[in-house]
């Protein structure tokens, strides 16, 4: 897919892409990139204090950026593909992660059920962050028609849209920390009872 290409070569070159996620559309980074990375929070308006997520390429990735324990496999059988972003300790070292996880030495993992994004990150072949694409404060945006209005009087914006359609309106992935016990940080798709349930 060209466009899918298109996105790649922009995350080589340190640029910011907005992508559709099964929830809402994402800023991409490539997360490994420590100027990309500050070019994300630069974008986005986010304050530095504040981590951003990630969506790995694979295991092998997904063992290099966290250290995983019996309850995030678990989760991740069960839920991933899917609206569900598990926190867990960083084990990755370099700049990037260290501004990507704002001094909480934890990272969340996350791989959508939407083909785009997937086949985006695989291309790739390197995690890529997965924030939500509107500045911050401001709605989620469900469409790159939502997105671009928000950008339209900014110094800064993202390099490349990768347009999923309408997305349906559903509310961000639930975020689970498995850093002491489980415990939901942010609700969402993905239920405590469904997570409990999973866990016991």
């Amino acid at each position: 897919m060209k466009s899918i290409d298109q996105a790649v070569k922009i995350l080589k070159a340190g640029g910011v892409v907005v992508y559709p996620t099964d929830t809402a559309y994402g800023l991409a980074v490539n997360a490994t990139n420590a100027a990309a990375v500050k070019k994300l929070y630069r974008v986005k308006g986010r304050d530095f204090n504040k981590p951003v997520h990630v969506i790995f390429p694979n295991t092998d990735w997904l063992n290099k950026i966290v250290k995983l324990n019996k309850p995030a496999l678990i989760l991740m059988n069960q839920f991933l593909p899917g609206p569900l972003t598990i926190v867990l300790p960083l084990k990755a070292k370099s700049q990037s992660w260290k501004l990507l996880s704002a001094g909480t030495k934890t990272m969340g993992v996350r791989l959508p059920a939407n083909p785009m994004v997937q086949s985006l990150v695989e291309s790739f072949g390197k995690p890529i962050t997965t924030t939500s694409a509107n500045i911050s404060g401001q709605d989620t945006c469900y469409s790159v028609i939502e997105v671009k209005k928000q950008f339209i009087g900014a110094k800064i914006r993202p390099d490349f849209y990768l347009n999923g359609g309408k997305l349906r309106k559903t509310k961000p992935s639930t975020v689970v920390s498995l850093i002491k016990g489980a415990k939901i940080l942010r609700a969402g798709p993905i239920t405590e009872t469904q997570v409990k349930k999973a866990l016991s």
